[in-house]
């Protein structure tokens, strides 16, 4: 097979590559008369689009658009919104098309779509916080597409979805990495509101993952943690076992236990761990960060857990524990 950089055809290089693996080109077989066999075989639309990777992509697509048109600002982009593409040579094409796209859905002199508040409620209706029962993991801190990468590999060696994680088995993984976090801004708000939900849906034995402790503005400190500690709280309140029964929190790096280099947490103990607050923007490691206080749990759900007597760690934060050090490496 001819190789990708070497490549000078007038297709997409991604679709040449997925062409020459679905149909191999023969050996002295012309690139048209190649061409022109791939188009007149009958697997061509089931190889090419009947695939989970092209189901993905197609999601992929769908949600990265929305999220534009939604007002977010993507990765490497000047401005904020959808934009069309600048023709290379204007004056050779004619542009009705691109004209009445932007009259019909575009603010006059801006780069803002008409419908942006209808594209983000359909991302959110889209949106599904559902997790596996004892599964559902969060985090601050450490490398998110590592943990996704994990949990993905978890699920594959148990042959089921076991394990839960915003970015790996919700839609949320679709636009996470490829759009600009501004503060306030479109995408930041709803990965805040995504987070919501996923606290609000998790279910059993919860588990996290941090780093020196808990962030004091990351989204699972301010947002997913208070959301869970909260409904248990009124669950409790109104005699009712609360959905969520149990809590782990892994710490790698603990801020306040110097020799040890990742440290479990389980229900009560959790009020032991420090809320860290970066002494620049970003904690690399205990000497980022200071300790702010501690997580406050209400004395009901503290009773709560007392009754339960001593649990061990989830099974989630027992592998977090094994695979630590690759949550703290970025590339």
């Amino acid at each position: 097979m001819r190789y990708a950089n070497n490549y000078r055809g007038t297709i997409p290089v991604e679709l040449y590559v997925k062409l020459q693996n679905a149909f191999p080109q023969n050996d002295g077989e012309a690139d048209a008369a190649w061409m022109q066999r791939v188009k007149r075989d009958p697997m061509l639309a089931q190889k090419m689009f009947g695939t989970a990777e092209f189901k993905t992509e197609l999601i992929q697509a769908a949600h990265r658009r929305l999220m534009a048109q939604a007002g977010a600002r993507r990765t490497g982009h000047a401005q904020a919104g959808p934009a069309l593409i600048k023709l290379r040579h204007p004056g050779q094409a004619k542009t009705t098309i691109a004209q009445r796209y932007s009259d019909e859905f575009m603010v006059a002199n801006e780069s803002q779509y008409k419908y942006a508040t209808a594209a983000y409620e359909l991302l959110l209706q889209q949106f599904d916080a559902a997790t596996p029962a004892n599964g559902s993991v969060f985090w601050n801190g450490i490398n998110e597409l590592a943990l996704a990468k994990l949990v993905d590999q978890w699920n594959s060696e148990l042959g089921s979805e076991m394990f839960g994680q915003l970015e790996a088995t919700t839609a949320a993984r679709y636009v996470n990495k490829k759009f600009e976090w501004d503060e306030g801004g479109v995408f930041q708000k709803y990965f805040t509101e995504v987070s919501d939900r996923l606290g609000h849906a998790a279910r059993g034995h919860v588990t996290s993952v941090v780093r020196c402790g808990l962030r004091h503005d990351s989204i699972f400190t301010v947002t997913e943690l208070p959301r869970m500690l909260s409904a248990m709280e009124d669950q409790i309140k109104q005699k009712k076992v609360p959905t969520i029964t149990d809590l782990t929190i892994v710490v790698i790096e603990p801020k306040h236990l110097e020799e040890r280099t990742v440290s479990v947490f389980t229900n009560n103990e959790i009020t032991m761990i420090p809320i860290v607050r970066p002494k620049q923007w970003r904690i690399n490691g205990r000497n980022d960060c200071t300790i702010d206080g501690h997580v406050n749990v209400s004395a009901r759900v503290r009773e709560f857990w007392s009754m339960r007597g001593v649990k061990r760690e989830s099974a989630a934060a027992a592998r977090i524990m094994k695979d630590a050090q690759k949550l703290i490496r970025w590339g």
